[in-house]
């Protein structure tokens, strides 16, 4: 049957260091955290929910969210959702470049990821006082930590499903896939945790712009006007490829995946759970083991895909992932560049203008942008 692996502290250390190579640091007050680039670290923030340490905030930590990024709400259609674009005018509202204004310490200098241990919400906030109190005394920002919560009594585990999402979401990355979490998919048959893509040309003139090192999330191709390019990596996949992956943390199976590969449109399927067990008929496995070791599984039998299927499907994932690049500029600059083209800002014109300019057009438009920013910051 198989057993359910205890994910604590320790075990989170282990698996962003052991399992993904970020590094593992000692810091006073406060022990092992693991160390990542600001960037890393918001792309972090945002899968997994886990905020800032702030004291200026209700509950002392300021949180940005996955669902604060949203664009559509259903796959193959082009319906919009409240989320990096507002409903009301089509404005940016929720960008990097915006998160940066409200809180200017996102973008600067290296973070650390602090998990700590709670049985109450109000020992969860004495903790946080505590703890900001003894970094400030130590001379540290404490805007530069982010709280991964681990409630101790309740459902074993539960609360850190999306942990994993971030976890797995970067070890696609790591393979050259474009990566997202809780993705819009099809009504009735529900919301996948993870999915990563191989778009071969697409990705390629990602990653010339510096918009991809070799993969990365969704969430990542919004960060250029904020954070920089990446650096150039011309490997990854060669052909065509659809990942799908549902993560449980509280139980050792999970069959809904069967209703995503129903679809025909994914070539892998994946159960994310830490556990010890063999693989299940229907997908493969990612686990870890007692090191944090990350350990996959592939499933017994290839999947049966239509190749119709999913070239429809990432077809409208390029259309998808173009929304996030217009993400890096300002509302005042996407309504010139719509002007530019003979539009304007709503949401039939955006849509028309994402759907007309190939991917390579659309970086050479944004990156128009982005110099003039840089010339009239220097000057």
């Amino acid at each position: 049957m198989g057993r359910l692996i205890k994910i604590d502290e320790n075990m989170i250390l282990k698996v962003l260091s052991k399992g993904l190579g970020y590094q593992l640091t000692e810091l006073p007050v406060v022990g092992s955290v693991i160390s990542m680039p600001a960037r890393e670290a918001f792309v972090y923030s945002v899968i997994t929910s886990h905020g800032y340490l702030d004291d200026k905030e209700p509950d002392n930590l300021y949180r940005v969210t996955r669902d604060a990024f949203r664009i559509f709400n259903q796959a193959c259609r082009f319906e919009f959702q409240e989320g990096i674009f507002s409903l009301s005018d089509m404005r940016l509202a929720s960008t990097v470049n915006n998160e940066v204004i409200r809180k200017p310490y996102i973008s600067r200098g290296n973070k650390f990821i602090l998990p700590i241990r709670y049985a109450t919400y109000r020992q969860f906030q004495l903790l946080l006082k505590q703890i900001s109190k003894k970094l400030l005394s130590k001379g540290f920002n404490v805007n530069d930590f982010i709280i991964c919560p681990i409630k101790v009594g309740s459902t074993p585990n539960v609360e850190l499903e999306s942990f994993f999402e971030f976890v797995v979401s970067r070890y696609f990355r790591n393979l050259g896939y474009l990566t997202d979490t809780q993705i819009p998919f099809f009504y009735g048959i529900g919301t996948p945790d993870i999915a990563a893509y191989a778009i071969p040309d697409f990705m390629k003139a990602l990653r010339q712009y510096g918009y991809l090192s070799l993969g990365g999330s969704l969430i990542d191709l919004m960060t250029v006007s904020t954070f920089g390019r990446f650096a150039q990596d011309s490997n990854g996949p060669t052909n065509n490829e659809a990942i799908v992956c549902e993560v449980k943390t509280a139980q050792i199976t999970a069959p809904q995946i069967i209703k995503y590969i129903n679809t025909k449109i994914f070539n892998k399927a994946y159960e994310v759970i830490p556990c010890i067990k063999e693989p299940e008929s229907y997908a493969g496995l990612i686990t870890v083991d007692s090191a944090g070791q990350l350990i996959v599984f592939e499933s017994k039998e290839p999947l049966q895909f239509s190749q119709k299927k999913q070239k429809e499907y990432l077809s409208w994932v390029e259309y998808y992932a173009k929304f996030y690049l217009l993400a890096n500029l300002y509302t005042n600059e996407l309504e010139m560049l719509l002007m530019k083209n003979g539009l304007k800002l709503n949401r039939n014109d955006i849509l028309a203008f994402v759907k007309r300019n190939s991917v390579e057009k659309m970086l050479a438009h944004i990156e128009f942008f982005l110099a003039r920013r840089g010339k009239n910051v220097q000057n």
